[in-house]
């Protein structure tokens, strides 16, 4: 039995290795073998709704070049935490003091503190992993595997274990106990382990409450800040904020100026619920906080603006039902009239809701893969 256990316990160890580092290139390749030809599909169906002319194909978004140093760093950091828990957490032997391990204590060699550290560092590693497979496998699914997404799960190793190792070193080595023979860190020590784990779950709401906590001592963001944040347009959750932010859009301008094919391309959202956040966007880049004042009527993007051809006397009434002055609303609604960009925008709209569109594009979709088939499957001669 002993001389199994020992052949077994390598073996363990060289499958848990395997299993975890290979679940980044894996998934990678499901990617592009059987994800990227659904989305294509979809792209195509989707531009050809709203008759959309363009060249942009998923594949000039989703290239495999994209993919290597990301994927590449997420392995490394993977295969460097875990080969480190299996083959260097033997247990029984000691540890070399370093400043990672020992923190404050470093250079006296405390083996209590570096044992500490290293069971805080495995468990906010399998949180933050378990996290990280979750989220991989979340947006394989919804085909929406961008290559951010790998950075992403590295990152989220470091700074978890980061934020848990510093968190063990508040308990320092040894337990406290006050007067009345109570340990005051028994529970702050007990609890390291399940502090860890949540680290690697949630290492950025962490930050983000430290950040909220020391607001003040750092700059005040501006009024206009505020009033472009995505979080003003109706329908985006801290997911889309997440999700937008990873292709460089981070306010309501970025938003309003993106390209609507590379975020059909670049994204998991349907092309209407696109062209509803881009039309919000623009209104609230022309009336910052009074979007909240149109929107109580109904007016919640440009688009409402150009429905009905309103002329002065309706643009008044409006002005007069939200509280607004009736010169500023006249001003906005001529720049979006003579804005070609909102009104080829507006069409693209009126045509992906057209049911006939829909019919016409499923249809020059499904003619494009028996093209695409017959090609391949055509015999030479």
């Amino acid at each position: 039995m002993e001389m199994m256990s020992e052949l077994l316990s390598p073996m363990l160890r060289v499958i848990l290795i395997l299993v975890i580092c290979g679940f980044i290139p894996f998934t990678a390749a499901s990617f592009f073998m059987v994800v990227i030809p659904q989305k294509e599909r979809e792209f195509k169906k989707s531009i050809t709704e709203m008759g959309i002319s363009t060249s942009r194909t998923i594949r000039d978004s989703y290239s495999v070049s994209r993919y290597i140093i990301p994927v590449l760093f997420a392995f490394l950091i993977f295969f460097g935490f875990i080969t480190a828990f299996t083959v260097g957490g033997n247990g029984g032997g000691e540890f070399v003091d370093n400043v990672f391990l020992s923190g404050p204590f470093y250079g006296e060699n405390n083996q209590a503190v570096m044992s500490q550290s290293f069971s805080v560092l495995a468990w906010a590693f399998a949180g933050g992993f378990l996290y990280a497979a979750y989220n991989i496998i979340r947006r394989l699914r919804a085909l929406d595997l961008a290559p951010g997404v790998y950075y992403s799960a590295g990152i989220r190793i470091l700074l978890a274990s980061a934020v848990a190792l510093i968190f063990s070193f508040f308990a320092g080595e040894e337990s406290v106990t006050n007067p009345n023979g109570v340990n005051e860190l028994f529970k702050l020590k007990s609890s390291l382990p399940i502090v860890s784990f949540l680290a690697g779950i949630f290492p950025q709401r962490i930050l983000n409450y430290l950040i909220e906590r020391f607001r003040d001592f750092f700059a005040n963001e501006s009024v206009t800040e505020r009033s472009l944040g995505l979080y003003n347009i109706e329908g985006i959750s801290i997911y889309h904020k997440e999700r937008l932010e990873e292709i460089g859009i981070d306010n309501a301008q970025n938003l309003a100026t993106a390209s609507l094919t590379q975020l059909i391309a670049e994204t998991p959202y349907d092309a209407r619920q696109l062209l509803d956040w881009i039309g919000q966007a623009k209104l609230i880049c022309y009336v910052k906080d009074d979007i909240h004042r149109l929107r109580a009527i109904g007016v919640r993007s440009v688009f409402d603006l150009l429905k009905g051809n309103k002329d002065r006397i309706v643009l008044r009434e409006i002005a007069d039902a939200v509280g607004l002055d009736t010169p500023i609303l006249e001003v906005v609604h001529g720049q979006v009239v003579n804005d070609r960009g909102i009104t080829a925008l507006y069409n693209f709209q009126e045509n992906k809701n057209s049911p006939a569109r829909d019919i016409i594009a499923t249809r020059a979709v499904e003619e494009d893969n028996s093209f695409e088939d017959s090609k391949i499957i055509k015999p030479r001669g």
